[in-house]
């Protein structure tokens, strides 16, 4: 009975119970630190209820890492895809303007000059079609 005065304020309140501040001074707090390094959070029922979501993050955490790794390679390949476009296209101007410079009247004039061939000088001649009638028939 003496207790139950004990643990009771005057206005018949019961008392409020020690707090971690108000803890005796020979017990100290548990080192978070030594508890996690320790494994002892690990073995913590809300800890354990949570597994499957500390997988699942894990397994994002994975996925997010790969995928950057994925567009960095994808990246470089476009750039690479990129150069030989460039390369190429320079490429075929060049030999474009190689085949443009072979194909000038002048040049093609130089080199039927000594067959005996020659350039005509004025328009194509028309060909008669009124005889090529039946033939398309």
């Amino acid at each position: 009975m003496n207790d139950q005065k004990q643990n009771t304020t005057e206005e018949g309140q019961p008392k409020a119970e020690p707090t971690a501040q108000q803890q005796p001074e020979g017990r100290k707090k548990p080192n978070w630190v030594a508890r996690i390094l320790g494994g002892d959070v690990l073995q913590s029922r809300a800890v354990l209820r949570q597994g499957p979501l500390i997988v699942l993050l894990c397994f994002y955490a994975i996925l997010l890492v790969y995928n950057r790794y994925r567009v960095e390679d994808l990246t470089k390949e476009r750039a690479a895809a990129q150069e030989r476009i460039t390369y190429l296209r320079e490429a075929r101007i060049e030999l474009q303007k190689r085949y443009q410079e072979t194909i000038k009247i002048s040049q093609i004039a130089e080199l039927l000059e000594g067959t005996g061939i020659g350039i005509t000088a004025g328009p194509p001649y028309e060909l008669d079609v009124d005889g090529m009638e039946r033939y398309l028939k």
